[in-house]
């Protein structure tokens, strides 16, 4: 008569606590994971809105130059403001000519989201 050799209950629930053990390490490790490329994910995405705000914080800024030069365009005597967009907006520029000699200088500042680009522009009319 052959007969069947069952492990003893000890032995079972030494396995099943290694198991365990097991199982709890690999959630910890796959959370750490899990976590780490979200923090990372994050901060990719907080790099790209500020390189978007900065490059359209520049365009703005060109923007408020070329607004002033159509208005010297119009009326070469003009000297004054020009601005497009609110104080505090997300998107807004604004820009100042004022005599320099024989020139005209144009001194524009583009603001997009937190970021300020200023320019300068040099005009002889």
């Amino acid at each position: 008569m052959v007969r069947n050799h069952h492990p003893t209950r000890t032995a079972i629930g030494r396995r099943h606590g290694a198991a365990l053990l097991l199982v709890l390490f690999l959630v910890v490790m796959v959370s750490t994971l899990v976590v780490n490329m979200l923090s990372t994910i994050a901060v990719h995405y907080s790099a790209i809105r500020n390189t978007l705000d900065y490059d359209r914080a520049l365009y703005l800024a060109n923007a408020g130059v070329h607004h002033a030069c159509a208005q010297l365009e119009a009326n070469s005597s003009w000297r004054g403001t020009v601005s497009e967009g609110t104080a505090g907006a997300d998107d807004s520029y604004s820009a100042t000519a004022v005599t320099a000699g024989s020139y005209v200088l144009i001194t524009s500042q583009g603001v997009a989201g937190s970021i300020t680009r200023k320019l300068e522009a040099t005009i002889q009319l």
